[in-house]
């Protein structure tokens, strides 16, 4: 009677761990991209520049065709120098970032989005804005030391929350079985 009684609480438990990983998740669905971008200096003032990093963002909005950035991982070289990527600016703060990406090209609004680096960025203060400029048609940075050039993004797998769940359904299961012959076990040894 024990045992049955640990393993309701057991599968109880795992019930609630289920539910409550698929609840998260929905609440706080997002997307990773990894993204990349590369300037070609303007003129001959030699200061390309290039990042690369990752992208948090919310679902796809379906009205809007776009994402909402969130987060911001990666390093952004300028003159030969690697900064690394601190994290997103709020929309509005920098550049009127309004940090969408959007599904289809272009890939950004003529906002962009905007984050803070550790070095000194094109404001000298550190902070940095990526735009898609529809007059020039190309991406840039806010800036008047740099050209149009390349920005990409490459949609990331995000582990589903079903997975662990399921392990856990799984480590469970093999638990009581593993228990279930433990007893039989004891029992037949019981008996003889």
């Amino acid at each position: 009677m024990k045992f049955v009684k640990k393993l309701g609480i057991a599968t109880a438990s795992t019930v609630i761990s289920i539910t409550g990983v698929g609840a998260c998740s929905t609440a706080q669905a997002v997307q990773l991209f990894d993204f990349q971008y590369s300037f070609p200096s303007y003129e001959a003032n030699d200061t390309a520049i290039s990042a690369s990093g990752s992208l948090t963002t919310t679902d796809l909005d379906p009205i809007k065709n776009n994402y909402t950035i969130t987060g911001i991982t990666g390093t952004r070289t300028v003159k030969g120098i690697t900064e690394t990527i601190i994290g997103l600016l709020s929309p509005g703060t920098y550049g009127i970032n309004d940090n969408l990406l959007n599904a289809s090209p272009p890939l950004l609004t003529q906002n962009g989005f905007s984050y803070l680096v550790s070095g000194s960025g094109e404001d000298g203060n550190g902070n940095v804005n990526v735009l898609y400029s529809s007059f020039n048609e190309g991406y840039s940075e806010l800036s008047s030391d740099v050209d149009y050039g390349s920005f990409s993004v490459i949609p990331r797998p995000v582990p589903e929350p079903y997975t662990v769940g399921g392990s856990l359904v799984a480590l469970g299961f093999g638990w009581w079985t593993k228990r279930k012959q433990v007893l039989a076990s004891q029992k037949h040894d019981k008996e003889f």
